[in-house]
């Protein structure tokens, strides 16, 4: 997140991570105060932009970066499972998620917790694939399933690669 008050801000901006969303057109980030102060180019300038609250920013989803899954520090295999999808890139987002065994296919849809944490209780067993449905603000939607598993027996606070970007 880069503020664009040049009289204040530095170029650099500030790496944040961003677990919920909001609709409409004047939606918000809020920032805390050590984040928001980042952005300045100086501490006087951080003071001076932490006293305007609210400024105009630009900012972009991680380049580059495999979607990795993180487990959740409250799943307990195999009773319950929660997970955290870092670094999403692109236009669309991810609005649903299936949790699928590898050997039968077969499917779950999991619940949506908040922002970008997915949660189910008696997950499949074996390794797991996932299956992530992408939406756009046009109506398009389309599924993508990661190259890369969930192992068998996952631990919470572990992440795992899922070995695929999403780029459009």
């Amino acid at each position: 997140v880069r503020c664009t008050n040049s009289h204040y801000c530095s170029d650099k901006g500030v790496t944040v991570v961003i677990t919920d969303q909001g609709s409409g057109p004047n939606t918000d980030f809020i920032l805390s105060r050590r984040a928001f102060g980042r952005m300045a180019q100086t501490n006087d300038a951080a003071a001076s932009l932490l006293a305007l609250g609210v400024v105009d920013i630009e900012y972009r989803r991680y380049p580059n970066k495999n979607i990795t899954i993180k487990i959740d520090e409250n799943s307990n295999y195999p009773y319950y499972l929660a997970f955290v999808l870092w670094y999403q890139q692109g236009d669309k987002d991810i609005t649903a998620v299936q949790l699928c065994e590898t050997q039968n296919f077969v499917c779950k849809l999991l619940d949506r917790s908040y922002g970008a944490v997915w949660t189910t209780t008696s997950p499949p067993s074996g390794p797991l694939s996932l299956r992530m449905l992408l939406s756009g603000e046009d109506g398009d939607e389309s599924w993508i399933v990661p190259v890369n598993n969930i192992p068998e027996n996952w631990k919470a606070g572990e992440t795992y690669d899922t070995g695929v970007q999403i780029d459009i």
